[in-house]
């Protein structure tokens, strides 16, 4: 009689936790760079506020085409898979 239930399959969460912190990461340094363009130039946050935009758009269109390129590949994975069965 064993009383520990099964362990669970582990889920990779590697990726996404590499994505957010990247798109933290991103966001962070070009806070950065639009902060010191800013205090350099003695303007307003308008290349901070820029920059924080650009790299946040920027990095929802990457994370779009790798989810797009991901998905892509799994899907001629399952067809190919799936006319292995067929035959």
């Amino acid at each position: 009689m064993k009383l520990l239930p099964k362990p669970k399959a582990p889920v990779a969460m590697d990726a996404g936790v590499s994505q957010g912190m990247e798109l933290a990461g991103s966001v962070v340094v070009f806070f950065g760079i639009g902060f010191g363009i800013d205090a350099w130039l003695n303007t307003t946050p308008l290349f901070m506020i820029a920059l924080v935009l650009f790299a946040v758009v920027g990095q929802f269109v990457k994370m779009y085409y790798v989810y797009s390129s991901a998905m892509r590949h799994l899907e001629e994975k399952r067809v190919e898979e799936s006319r292995g069965t067929l035959r």
